[in-house]
Order: C-alpha cells, then structure tokens, then sequence
C-alpha cells in the first residue's frame, strides 16, 4: 500500500506532518474446506482508508476496498493471498488521494477562522513544525490566505527549513500475518512559494478617550478605536463596537478575525462572533481612507464583570489588542 500512494507522490516520512492516512482491516469471511484430498481455504475482509487531522479530529474523507484471497493449505496462506492482492497500479488509490485533497481544500475553504485559530494553539505551545504543516494547505483562494503567509512567516524562525509537503506516513500492524504499512494522508500537494516575514514595526499604544480602554496596533496603516462596550445579562453577551480605518489603499477588503478575550480573573471567553455572524472571522469591506463600523459580540457571559482585562484581534493580519476595556451593563 505504501508502494501504491508513492505513486501519487503523496507520501512524506516527517514525523510533523499532520495529515495522516490511517487504515484498517475488517474480516467478512473465513472458511475451510472438509472432507477433501486438498484442504482449500477462502478469506475475505474490507480494507477501510480513512483521510483524518489527529490534531483538530477531522475525517475528511473514507473509502473501502473489498479484498479476498483463496489458496491451498488452510486460512494462513488464504492470508497472504488476499495481502499479496493489493497492487500498487490499482487506480482506487489514485481516486482515493484525489479525492481527498479536495475533501481537504474543501474544508479549509469553510472552516478558514477555525484553522487560523488552531495553528496559533500550536504555536503557542511550540509545536511549530505542526503549526507550518497545518497552514501549508491553505490556499491562495482562501479567504484567511493572507493571514496564513502571515502566521507562516512568524514560524520560519523556528523552523530548520520551511515544510513543502504536508503528509505523514504510519505504520500499523493489522490482525494478518503481514504488516500493512500506513501510506501518509495524501494532503494537498503545495506549490513551492516565496513566503514573506512580515517586517517587524514598533508597537504604538493608543490610549483612547472617554474609558474605552487602551488600544496597541502593532503594524501600520491602519486606525482602531472602541465607541463603546455594553452588556446584556438577559442575553448573556457583550457588544462591542469599534471604529476602523484602513489606509492601505491596495487592500479594500482585509480579512477580520477575532482571536480572544479575557476576564479580570483570567477566564478565556470563547464564544465569538463577528457583525452579528455565527463565525469570529470573515473579510469586511473597508476602503480606503473611510471609518468603517465593525460590530462583534461576545456570548455566554454568566458573570456582570467590569471590564474585559485583555481582548485581541486581527485585521489584515495586523494585532490588535485593547487592555482594561470597560463593560457598561444595561
């Protein structure tokens, strides 16, 4: 099976890659003939290949291959009969590797801010091969691209040399007399390409007037002030609003992406969402030079606390973060 999705060129050995292929092998049948001058035995069992992401769990995509084996001299020659049936030209692995990139841009393209948010998880916990792996399928025509080439820059540092495939290979002893080594999940097949480190620019703290707490943007062309921060405790939510100009005339609709938000006694709020949107992200459009409104909420509030002591934010891949922000309850 390994020799198989060799042939795709979807198999990379590194021990980082978070794309696996993941296979397993159920027996429908075994029996044995009786009573005859030769003893003949005929096995069957479905070969079960599964695309997955140990890291945030996702299946993307599963396909089953049928498999028997018939052979003289009882059900351990049946076995390595029905082994020796995998063969590598078999077009079904060809299909299956194609299909699941696709599964897997597919994905991506959908669940952008939930990638974003779980490569940053990696990086803070230093995982930052599997952080590089993880973003290295996202594509040019997903709406968070920019942000990933931004994030991807960040973890260059930290790498020997920057990932080019995102495939990890297993090798998993199944209940038959051979091995069945675990090709790598074929993920998408990356185009080499140059990636930019953003330049590092001086933090500028904005402390912001009439209590709406201090604002740091730590990039340049780009204005963020809070008007104001109310609470809701018969919806449980917070709503906040903000002011937002963007000077970057070549950009007129940048990626927006909540990140977190914190309470005085250290308590991670988790539920965020975005200009009344079920998501903490998506492309918003700001044109050049004009103070634009951006609205977000904050839900499953159970506490009337004071203040949110630190919430952050990303807006064309620029951090924004706004300390000892004041919540006024209503």
């Amino acid at each position: 099976m390994l020799a198989a999705l060799s042939r795709t060129e979807a198999v990379d050995m590194s021990q980082h890659n978070v794309f696996h292929i993941i296979p397993t092998i159920d027996f429908t049948e075994a029996a044995e003939t009786e009573g005859m001058i030769r003893e003949v035995a005929r096995v069957q069992a479905d070969l079960k290949l599964a695309a997955c992401n140990p890291v945030d769990g996702t299946v993307y995509h599963m396909v089953t291959i049928p498999l028997k084996g018939s052979a003289a001299g009882g059900k351990d020659a049946a076995m390595r009969k029905l082994a020796n049936s995998l063969k590598p030209t078999d077009p079904v692995f060809v299909r299956f590797v194609r299909t699941s990139r696709q599964r897997i841009q597919d994905h991506y393209a959908e669940n952008c801010g939930n990638i974003i948010a779980q490569a940053q998880r990696l990086k803070g916990m230093g995982r930052y091969a599997e952080a590089a792996s993880y973003l290295s399928a996202v594509s040019p025509s997903v709406a968070c691209f920019d942000q990933s080439e931004a994030l991807l820059g960040e973890l260059m540092p930290y790498l020997s040399q920057k990932p080019d495939t995102v495939v990890v290979v297993e090798q998993v002893e199944v209940p038959v007399e051979t091995i069945v080594e675990v090709p790598a999940q074929p993920d998408t097949v990356v185009v080499e390409k140059v990636v930019e480190v953003p330049v590092d620019t001086p933090k500028r703290k904005n402390p912001v007037g009439g209590g709406h707490g201090i604002v740091t943007i730590e990039g340049q062309d780009l204005e963020f002030e809070i008007l104001s921060c109310v609470g809701d405790m018969t919806r449980h939510a917070i709503n906040i609003s903000a002011r937002v100009t963007n000077t970057l005339s070549d950009n007129p609709k940048p990626y927006v992406y909540l990140v977190n938000a914190f309470t005085p006694s250290g308590t991670e709020l988790t539920k965020l969402s975005l200009d009344g949107q079920s998501g903490r992200s998506r492309n918003i459009s700001m044109p050049y030079g004009v103070p634009v409104t951006v609205k977000f909420s904050i839900t499953d509030v159970r506490d009337r606390i004071d203040m949110l002591t630190y919430l952050e934010l990303s807006i064309r891949s620029i951090r924004v973060s706004v300390r000892e922000l004041p919540v006024r309850w209503r």
